[in-house]
């Protein structure tokens, strides 16, 4: 810098506009007293000063919103909080759906005579997940689990009583299970893809859409929904038959369905945007193969093991040779087929007794060697009620809620870390996968304070 120019100062701590336009009147004073020296506020120049003062208040309100804005304990709009709780996790409510306790009754014929006289249950019928009721207001509900009356068991029994009788012996008995079904309308979207695209998105019609019910592609292969697109395993149910599962089969009267975990590459996400709309956004992968069909690379087991002792806090996954970075596939020269529900609200919350119509009955497959008009009397004879109201039924959460519910979230994480949150864990699995009738946990006596645990002993408890 030349020796006559002399270095301004400039001042970073304004903030409005006065605070700029003292500024700018007193650097003018001091770097440009000979050029102009007239402050008057109708002079040309301090409309320039002021205009600039102008300028600079507006950018740093902007620049102090945006950081705000950044924030889940100050942020306001609702774009913003939406936007850092699904970051979080958290996936926020933008309607509650009801839940109600639904009772499901039909009769059967009976079989034996005198003291064997009992229930046919071959002759069960087994109504679907996902078959609509009806309400006497008009509100759609939809089972969440098929109601199978061919097995019984202390978390899903089935009540029996005697319907008709001839000559003191029954002929016909009444069964009743209770299930739970939820509330909202049902509708189907198909969406066609050429070439595959990295991380393609899609936004669905309806708005408040409270659940994905299937996504199909149209050669007939299912893709599922995942908290996150790393994550590539997903829990899926299937019939607890001979020729699915020969060695659990024997139990499926116990059992009927298996809980098995698979790996897919055919995954997507959910995100809730401001305006209450979903979008269902898939991976990068725009391979024909699965992620299941790359053989895997021994030399590349244990790649990311650490070398050195700065890498030893580390994580690794021993499997991660199996491993792609496509985070799943994405659609590509194939249509697929959504089907979702959506809507809620304080008027699903209807009155007991009002849910007693069934609309088009889905019905699982009979057993072989049954009288085909004994079957179909059972079906002709199903019928629905709910002894208790619908509850839960409500609106969106607002920014309030869904920042606090946010927090607490990552707080959780989903995590079992007490006794009585895995015997929690335990108890929510579903009866169609087997009978949990008590559940109680203990230490580990292996492993104690202080004692090396013996690798000869190991795994004998």
């Amino acid at each position: 810098m030349p020796q006559h120019v002399k270095q301004k100062e400039v001042k970073y701590l304004n903030k409005d506009f006065n605070s700029f336009k003292a500024a700018l009147i007193e650097h003018a004073k001091t770097y440009f007293p000979d050029s102009y020296n007239d402050f008057n506020e109708s002079s040309p120049g301090m409309m320039f000063i002021e205009m600039a003062s102008y300028v600079g208040d507006v950018l740093s309100y902007y620049i102090d919103n945006q950081f705000k804005e950044s924030l889940l304990a100050y942020a306001e709009e609702t774009k913003s909080v939406y936007q850092i709780a699904q970051a979080m996790g958290y996936k926020p409510r933008i309607v509650s759906s009801a839940v109600a306790d639904v009772d499901v009754l039909h009769t059967v014929p009976a079989k034996g005579s005198g003291a064997t006289n009992a229930p046919n249950l071959d002759y069960g019928v087994i109504l679907q997940e996902g078959t609509e009721l009806k309400s006497t207001s008009g509100i759609s509900f939809y089972l969440t689990e098929d109601v199978n009356f061919q097995f019984s068991s202390s978390a899903s029994p089935v009540d029996i009583s005697v319907f008709e009788s001839s000559a003191g012996n029954p002929t016909t008995y009444l069964l009743k299970k209770t299930v739970s079904a939820v509330s909202g309308q049902q509708s189907t979207e198909r969406f066609s893809f050429s070439a595959g695209k990295r991380y393609d998105k899609i936004r669905l019609a309806q708005s408040q859409v409270t659940e994905i019910v299937s996504c199909t592609d149209s050669d007939g292969n299912s893709w599922y929904e995942v908290p996150f697109l790393a994550q590539d395993t997903v829990f899926i149910e299937s019939n607890n038959t001979a020729d699915l599962s020969p060695e659990d089969s024997q139990f499926s009267d116990k059992a009927p369905y298996l809980l098995k975990l698979k790996k897919t590459s055919r995954r997507f996400t959910t995100y809730i945007t401001a305006d209450g709309r979903t979008e269902l956004r898939f991976g990068a992968g725009i391979s024909d193969n699965p992620d299941e069909e790359i053989i895997p690379n021994p030399d590349n087991v244990g790649s990311s093991l650490p070398h050195g002792v700065s890498q030893i806090d580390r994580a690794f996954d021993p499997s991660n040779f199996l491993n792609t970075r496509a985070y799943g596939l994405a659609p590509a020269n194939t249509t697929l087929t959504i089907v979702y529900r959506y809507g809620g609200g304080l008027n699903h919350n209807v009155s007991s007794n009002t849910i007693n119509k069934i609309t088009n009955p889905v019905f699982g497959p009979a057993k072989d060697g049954l009288s085909q008009p004994l079957i179909q009397a059972s079906r002709d004879s199903v019928a629905v009620t709910n002894p208790k109201g619908a509850v839960g039924g409500k609106g969106g959460e607002n920014v309030i809620e869904v920042k606090n519910n946010a927090l607490a979230y990552f707080q959780a994480q989903g995590r079992t870390i007490t006794k009585e949150d895995y015997m929690m864990r335990a108890m929510t699995m579903p009866a169609r996968f087997g009978s949990i009738a008590k559940v109680y946990i203990v230490q580990d006596e292996q492993i104690q304070a202080g004692k090396d645990l013996d690798p000869n002993t190991a795994g004998n408890a």
